[in-house]
């Protein structure tokens, strides 16, 4: 029962993952709301770029959540529920370097095109 309760546990972040990334494809807000969707110091300069960062946040969520998913149930009947708090970290570590990565390729490629600084 312990092991079931902490792979539902687990699991929770790359669910988490895959439906932002599904909110981030479908139902981004209007870029003059703003509500709703990917943002950084890029995706509020322009229409563009708000739709570029969400559509590129969409696909790079969609491809990290499934993974994470993947590997956390692998992980977790490999090595049993000792591994718990190292997965959870792993799991944050993933979602916090997805953003990096996000923000680092967005800026790349858009602050010459944009003359954004």
């Amino acid at each position: 029962m312990k092991f079931w309760v902490c792979l539902l546990i687990v699991e929770l972040i790359p669910i988490f993952v895959i439906i932002t990334g599904g909110i981030y494809e479908t139902n981004s807000t209007k870029y003059e709301e703003k509500k709703l969707g990917y943002k950084n110091e890029y995706s509020i300069k322009s229409k563009f770029l708000w739709e570029y960062s969400n559509k590129f946040a969409s696909k790079i969520l969609g491809i990290i959540g499934p993974l994470l998913f993947i590997i956390n149930a692998i992980i977790l009947f490999i090595f049993g529920y000792e591994t718990f708090v190292f997965i959870i970290l792993f799991n944050l570590f993933m979602v916090f370097l997805s953003k990096v990565i996000i923000d680092n390729i967005i800026r790349k490629k858009f602050n010459n095109k944009h003359n954004l600084k």
